[in-house]
């Protein structure tokens, strides 16, 4: 942890942002963002996950992440006072399964980024994802976590990462000990053949949709400049 305010509420800063499963219409979004693509439908460009239809999943940031997460205080969920937080558990994990199965069959490919705000918040869901992978053979996911990988939950990203490969790339943050990691611009410096910094951010591609690097690259750490 570098400074994070330990008496930090583990809650939004925006409660009105909220949003029970009851109240979305779904709680996986098409992507709208730019920085993963600017297609009006988000589609992967090149690579394995080519002609991927792009999916986000927002939960509560705070609320869903370990407290030793080195973003607890500054996360960028603090400067996006309109993103709908779909509340996290059982509810959640009956729509997923859900939409999920309704998507892989209307798309030939489906790839969710996890999370763009929040994280895993136990190992039953964590689980739940390799369920879906397992039946869903045009599902991929890629994402990141603030779990060690000394803790439960990130024992269980470990071991669905093991077990799909690509079709979970989820790296852990700030872990330079662990090749398939994605960690601070602040914190470390790219080094040759080891680490560069997010191909995006620095202009060298045009989006997450035509770069593939966070989950195409396995020997390859991702750093991340502060947003």
């Amino acid at each position: 942890m570098r400074k994070a305010d330990t008496n930090k509420p583990a809650a939004t800063m925006y409660p009105k942002s909220r949003r029970t499963v009851a109240e979305s219409k779904s709680v996986l979004k098409q992507s709208k963002n730019k920085k993963l693509s600017k297609d009006k439908l988000p589609v992967i460009k090149k690579g394995r996950f080519k002609g991927y239809v792009i999916y986000t999943l927002t939960l509560e940031e705070r609320a869903t992440c370990p407290r030793y997460c080195y973003h607890w205080d500054d996360c960028y969920g603090n400067n996006m006072m309109f993103g709908h937080r779909i509340e996290h558990g059982a509810k959640l994990e009956a729509a997923l399964q859900k939409e999920v199965a309704e998507l892989c069959g209307l798309y030939r490919g489906v790839i969710i980024r996890l999370h763009v705000l929040g994280d895993f918040y136990s190992e039953k869901y964590v689980m739940l994802w390799g369920h879906l992978l397992a039946k869903f053979e045009n599902l991929a996911i890629w994402g990141f976590t603030g779990h060690s990988t000394l803790s439960d939950i990130g024992k269980a990203i470990f071991w669905v990462n093991k077990r799909f490969g690509e079709r979970f790339a989820v790296r852990f943050s700030n872990a330079p000990e662990y090749q398939f990691s994605a960690n601070s611009a602040d914190l470390f410096k790219p080094v040759k053949n080891q680490s560069v910094i997010c191909p995006e951010q620095t202009g060298q591609t045009e989006s997450c949709a035509t770069c593939t690097i966070c989950w195409a690259a396995k020997d390859v750490q991702v750093l991340f400049q502060t947003h």
